[in-house]
């Protein structure tokens, strides 16, 4: 019984770790999704000159998820009469949980909000681009810093389920 209970211990605090990891691993993952998704955006609203419900839609119909969902969101918000603006933030806000994106990344993916639809097309291109520039150096960053933090996390788990056994013991 003693050796079961150790053995579930150190599973358990091993697959907490490895669950960790693999959310740290997201991250990067997640920022290139919404790169390409502000990509598609961006060639809807300049040269497909799409309305942004349309727009919305189609990125939608493109991107895999949890992009694919916040896009929907996005969609449907504005179909009911919301300003462009209020539905990127109220997206944003709902739409967090279900994403390993950090606070600082959702910073810089509301400012894409601040201009949509307020201002023409040529404005619109401007704010995706500086967006998409500032996310791909934050896609950079989080790749290398990814790598590291998954292996330790995913080290950690087990070694802290071992130490449990040694101090249970």
């Amino acid at each position: 019984m003693l050796i079961l209970g150790c053995v579930a211990l150190i599973a358990g605090c091993g697959s907490l770790g490895l669950w960790l990891a693999h959310r740290i691993r997201l991250r990067p993952v997640e920022l290139r999704g919404c790169l390409m998704a502000l990509a598609l955006l961006d060639t809807e609203i300049v040269w497909g000159a799409t309305p942004l419900p349309e727009a919305f839609g189609i990125v939608k119909e493109r991107t895999d998820q949890p992009w694919q969902g916040f896009f929907a969101e996005l969609q449907e918000r504005l179909q009911r009469g919301e300003s462009a603006s209020l539905a990127w933030k109220a997206t944003i806000s709902e739409q967090t949980q279900n994403f390993s994106l950090k606070q600082e990344d959702w910073q810089v993916i509301s400012d894409v909000g601040k201009g949509l639809g307020r201002s023409d097309s040529r404005e619109q291109h401007k704010q995706l681009d500086l967006v998409q520039r500032q996310l791909a150096l934050m896609k950079e960053q989080a790749g290398m810093w990814s790598d590291k933090q998954a292996k330790m996390w995913s080290y950690l788990g087990f070694l802290c389920g071992i130490a449990g056994v040694l101090i249970l013991i």
